[in-house]
């Protein structure tokens, strides 16, 4: 989820470039993944997605930043971060704390030990336990 600091850069620097709020969300979902500011799903990684975009649209500065600082900003940031997010979102929604996850994460039922926490794993294994989660839950559920 984004801090309210996020939220106003997200909005200003598309009232910057003359964005209409509509095409606004359509460039938040499309290359953030999230819909609204205020969306769960809004991820720091996507947040600078985003604002790299707006970056680029408005010549490569923006009000208040340096010169192609959201462009390098995204260039460093780490992608997983986003299924990481959504990694611990989905378990906690099942109530587990971050010992119980990565014990899961380590044991024979996911990589039996070639990982041992969340920040160990490959954009593979990412993938692999947000699938898995997924699928306990909805198990759970039903």
């Amino acid at each position: 989820m984004l801090t309210n600091g996020q939220k106003r850069a997200l909005h200003a620097a598309a009232r910057e470039i003359d964005l209409s709020d509509g095409d606004r969300r359509l460039v938040q979902f499309n290359i953030g993944g999230f819909v609204s500011a205020a969306d769960q799903r809004a991820s720091r990684y996507g947040f600078i997605c985003v604002m790299a975009w707006y970056e680029k649209r408005a010549g490569g500065k923006l009000r208040g930043s340096d010169p192609g600082y959201w462009q390098l900003e995204e260039r460093r940031a780490d992608p997983g971060d986003a299924v990481r997010y959504a990694i611990e979102r989905e378990a906690t929604a099942l109530g587990w704390t971050r010992d119980r996850l990565e014990q899961w994460i380590g044991g024979v039922h996911m990589t039996s030990g070639a990982f041992r926490t969340l920040r160990d794993l490959p954009p593979y294994w990412l993938k692999r336990v947000l699938d898995g989660l997924l699928a306990i839950r909805k198990r759970e559920a039903g």
